[in-house]
């Protein structure tokens, strides 16, 4: 339910605003909205499933994933629409640094080339039916996979809210004026650290050799969706707010017709 309200806010921001980066954002949100709906659904019928099992079978779900469809489907939702948050955080990275692609090579290389087989080879390896979280496939690239996305989601949003705050106190230099990036970088930090601590929390359980760090998975898809959509719903709040107070400043100052 929350979910469907951010997104309905995100689209009101979106539609309302005609920047160039409108349709990147509007199109990243409905795909990542659409796959996080889909992780649902997914969830949805396991939890049917479960009815139907018994509860030797339930309270194995998560040590003994070999072979279950349901279990490798929503897995493999997870890791697309990851992948999908974290291809627009370096895109916004990107922009933010002036389209200096320097900036993006080792989080874009990383998420690019290395991530996808790392995670492919994790989510293939829970396909036969002997396969558990501890299998060495699935236990080794999982950690692997798992390290490299903390690693990806901590570069992009500390370069972020590094541009940012660096911005902010060039400008202070140069034109002697304070503007406020502080709500800006306070935005990029908090809904980075939301993915990043989901990932490193899941990622220290892993390491652990204990499966419920498995248990997150359907967590961190759903924070994977609503981190973009915060920064798109409290940007766009914070601009109209913005051009409210402009707008009552101009009216307070301007002289009305029986004045002039």
């Amino acid at each position: 339910g929350c979910s469907c309200i951010l997104f309905c806010i995100c689209l009101f921001v979106l539609l309302g605003h005609h920047g160039t980066s409108r349709k990147m954002l509007l199109f990243s949100s409905v795909v990542q909205f659409s796959l996080a709906t889909a992780h649902v659904i997914i969830s949805l019928l396991e939890l049917i499933a479960a009815f139907a099992t018994s509860a030797s079978a339930a309270d194995n779900y998560f040590a003994d994933p070999g072979a279950n469809e349901l279990f490798v489907s929503g897995f493999f939702v997870y890791i697309v629409n990851t992948f999908a948050q974290e291809l627009l955080l370096i895109w916004r990275l990107y922009v933010i640094w002036d389209h200096n692609f320097k900036i993006c090579i080792m989080p874009g290389t990383i998420c690019g080339d290395i991530l996808p087989g790392i995670a492919s080879i994790a989510v293939s390896g829970f396909i036969p039916a002997t396969a558990t979280p501890l299998t060495r496939n699935v236990h080794s690239y999982g950690l692997a996979g798992w390290g490299l996305e903390t690693g990806v989601n901590f570069l992009a949003s500390g370069g972020i809210a590094y541009r940012l705050w660096h911005a902010g106190r060039r400008t202070a230099v140069l034109t002697g004026r304070h503007f406020n990036y502080k709500a800006s970088f306070l935005i990029i930090v908090e809904c980075g650290a939301l993915i990043t601590t989901c990932t490193a929390v899941m990622f220290s359980l892993y390491a652990a050799n204990k499966p419920k760090g498995l248990v997150g998975v359907g967590a961190a898809t759903q924070i994977a969706t609503t981190s973009p959509l915060l920064i798109i719903a409290r940007v766009g709040f914070s601009m109209s707010k913005r051009k409210t107070i402009s707008t009552e400043t101009t009216l307070a100052v301007s002289p009305s017709p029986l004045q002039e």
